[in-house]
C-alpha cells in the first residue's frame, strides 16, 4: 500500500523531460483537442507536427473517440505549459500500449474508468494512429 501511496506523492513529469516524441504527442493532442473544442482546423499545424494528413486525421479521431468516451472531461494542460495531466499520461501510456500490441495491458490501464464498448474503440483508434505515425517516421 506504501509504492501506491509513493506513487500518489510523485509530481508528474514536465513536458520537457519526457522523450521528444512523447512530448511532441502531448502537444499535438492538446492542439487538437482546443482546435475541435474551438471549431479551428489544425489539419496543417498538426500535419507539420506528426509528419503528415494522414497522422493529423488520425489524432483529431482519437481526441473525438476519447472525448465522447471520457467518464469526464479529459484534462489537457495548456498549450505553453509544461506541467502533464494525469489524463495525457494515461494517454501516452496508452500509446505505449497500442504500439506494442498489447491489448490485455491497454484494458489493465483502463477498464476502471471505460467500459468495453468504449475500449474497444479507442484502441482500435490508437492503433491506427501508430501505425499511421509509424509510416510517417520510416
Amino acid at each position: 500500500m506504501s509504492e501506491i501511496l509513493e506513487k500518489l506523492a510523485m509530481p508528474l513529469p514536465d513536458i520537457r523531460t519526457l522523450p521528444s516524441v512523447e512530448a511532441r504527442l502531448i502537444i499535438a493532442f492538446r492542439l487538437a483537442v482546443i482546435a475541435s473544442k474551438n471549431d479551428y482546423d489544425c489539419r496543417d499545424q498538426l500535419s507539420d507536427r506528426l509528419g503528415g494528413d494522414r497522422a493529423a486525421t488520425r489524432i483529431l479521431i482519437i481526441a473525438e473517440t476519447i472525448g465522447f468516451a471520457w467518464p469526464e472531461p479529459f484534462q489537457i494542460g495548456r498549450p505553453c505549459c509544461s506541467l502533464t495531466t494525469p489524463d495525457e499520461i494515461w494517454l501516452i501510456a496508452a500509446i505505449r500500449l497500442a504500439a506494442c500490441e498489447n491489448r490485455p495491458g491497454f484494458d489493465a490501464l483502463s477498464c476502471e474508468m471505460l467500459s468495453g464498448d468504449a475500449r474497444e474503440r479507442i484502441y482500435n483508434d490508437l492503433r491506427g494512429f501508430v501505425a499511421t505515425y509509424a509510416g510517417t517516421r520510416g
